[in-house]
């Protein structure tokens, strides 16, 4: 496996792609399929990039780009790519790379690789009116019907979409062991439409689905907040699905504009840094970020659902204990899970918000413990592991994905 960014100003023809092979700098492994990343900040500077590299020829492309790029555009530029895309809209950009910063803005970043087209499969879903649990039902069988033992990474669009109920949905129709991550697209924390996209189109309520066989794929994975709980425990007393009408009898609005000290254009942009932490009725615990709300009625629709009776706290700011603890738990999953192929990040907006550059502590120590490619984005809501192996939905959660590849592809 060899890994490289081309910048054009080393470029100079087309053979770069095999000029690289040769250079000493490069670990090169016949086994492992080649991976090829590039960064960009407009359509036309990315696929530059992409036809310089002509010597590969990519079977599968993952893309992460700010909205500001046009998404619409892009996915069109896309259609005649020749490969498979699995792409979603960001609140950031991340791509791990020697001698630069893994967090970018407003810009585009790309993984190209050369995997069997066989041991993978990508799909775009358009929601619809379908609920969420149905249409994670029709990805879980369509993901079944491809490869015995799937597994899934997703994105969502739709600032409305009860992402947990999709994940539920999902894991009804595969097996119980069966990994799922990604995360919910963002568009650079305006809160109005965000994407999912491949060569098939583009979605603003969708879900975009890449799937691999597992006889072929090894993937692993933890999700880590480092947030901790303050105040007292008020009680969801009126919600339904992922939207939050009351706590403790009061319209949810209201507790929460009280709370922050903050208009009613501010409360979105201000309450995702102070996520609610959620204790289920089955006595597990989440953050939930709300992502819309709701002034005539008084309610708040979170990427997640909050079950009615659940216990609710507001959460602590962001500090830098928050990302020493989460690299604690990094570490701690890297002592039974050391190698990957390429790892994928999903990381909240809210941690890159509120951490500003202290968030390159914990995507660096992603790179440091696997020394592998890394490539991601900020997200409006995470979907991973714990330590304990439980798959569910997040908020504000650095969410990574180990990839390991095995006979020449995944």
């Amino acid at each position: 496996m060899f890994f490289f960014e081309i910048n054009p100003e080393q470029v100079q023809d087309k053979s770069y792609h095999f000029n690289a092979v040769q250079n000493k700098n490069i670990t090169i492994d016949p086994v492992k399929p080649s991976l090829s990343t590039h960064s960009a900040f407009s359509v036309e500077e990315l696929f530059e990039k992409i036809e310089l590299n002509s010597g590969f020829r990519p079977t599968l492309g993952i893309i992460f780009s700010s909205v500001a790029l046009g998404i619409p555009h892009l996915a069109e530029q896309l259609k005649s790519s020749g490969f498979p895309v699995f792409g979603s809209s960001t609140a950031g950009e991340i791509l791990v790379h020697v001698d630069d910063s893994p967090m970018r803005e407003q810009s585009c970043v790309c993984c190209l690789m050369d995997l069997d087209p066989s041991h993978f499969s990508v799909r775009l879903f358009e929601k619809g009116s379908d609920s969420g649990f149905d249409l994670g039902t029709q990805i879980g069988e369509w993901g079944s019907s491809i490869f015995t033992t799937p597994a899934f990474i997703i994105a969502l669009s739709g600032l409305k979409t009860d992402a947990e109920s999709v994940i539920t949905g999902i894991a009804s129709a595969c097996p119980a062991d069966t990994p799922l991550y990604g995360g919910i697209a963002g568009d650079d924390s305006e809160f109005k439409n965000n994407y999912v996209f491949s060569e098939q189109g583009h979605s603003t309520n969708g879900v975009v689905v890449l799937v691999l066989d597992r006889l072929h794929a090894d993937i692993s994975g933890i999700a880590t907040s480092g947030w901790a709980g303050v105040g007292s425990e008020m009680i969801a007393t009126g919600s339904e699905g992922n939207v939050l009408f009351s706590l403790n009898g009061r319209p949810a609005v209201d507790i929460v504009r009280e709370y922050l000290s903050v208009s009613n254009e501010e409360l979105v942009q201000v309450g995702v840094n102070f996520p609610f932490l959620v204790r289920r009725p089955d006595g597990s615990e989440v953050l939930r970020t709300f992502l819309s709300a709701d002034f005539n009625e008084g309610s708040l629709t979170f990427g997640g659902t909050i079950p009615k009776e659940s216990h609710v706290r507001f959460s602590s700011s962001f500090g830098p204990e928050t990302i020493a603890k989460s690299i604690d738990d990094l570490r701690a999953f890297h002592r039974s899970s050391q190698t990957a192929d390429l790892v994928l990040v999903f990381s909240c907006m809210a941690r890159h918000r509120a951490a500003g550059r202290l968030v390159n502590d914990e995507i660096n120590e992603i790179a440091r413990l696997w020394k592998a490619p890394a490539i991601g984005f900020f997200t409006y809501g995470e979907i991973g592991h714990t330590l304990h192996g439980k798959s569910d939905f997040y908020n504000e959660n650095l969410c990574t994905v180990l990839l390991n590849f095995s006979d020449g592809s995944p």
